[in-house]
């Protein structure tokens, strides 16, 4: 049997880990930003000068537009539900996984 810590932080919704790139538009201002994982009902956006808690937001990536409401931020992630739910496996599908930069120059520079 679950504890109810255990149930306060389960998720509802299957997360999907991923990184493709995606554009949030808030208050008319586009932001280039990064998914991190998505679901039916939500997503964990990286990026710079993110939205706060409370804003709407559109979610844009290939495959992706949709209405959602920011419910946390700590400055350079953010959560956001989503007013309707979409179907997540097959926008990770439709867009293309971003490498880490951080692990590509390292390989880079250790190959010499």
């Amino acid at each position: 049997m679950r504890n109810i810590k255990e149930l306060q932080t389960a998720r509802r919704e299957q997360r999907y880990p991923t990184r493709f790139a995606g554009t949030v538009i808030v208050d008319r201002q586009r932001l280039a930003i990064e998914i991190a994982d998505i679901s039916c009902v939500g997503a964990c956006v990286r990026g710079h000068d993110l939205p706060q808690r409370g804003q709407e937001v559109l979610l844009l990536a290939k495959d992706l537009e949709v209405v959602g409401t920011v419910v946390w931020s700590d400055g350079t992630a953010c959560g956001v539900n989503f007013h309707k739910p979409i179907a997540p496996l097959a926008v990770v599908r439709s867009n293309p996984y971003l490498p880490n930069l951080n692990t590509f120059t390292k390989a880079v520079a250790m190959r010499g």
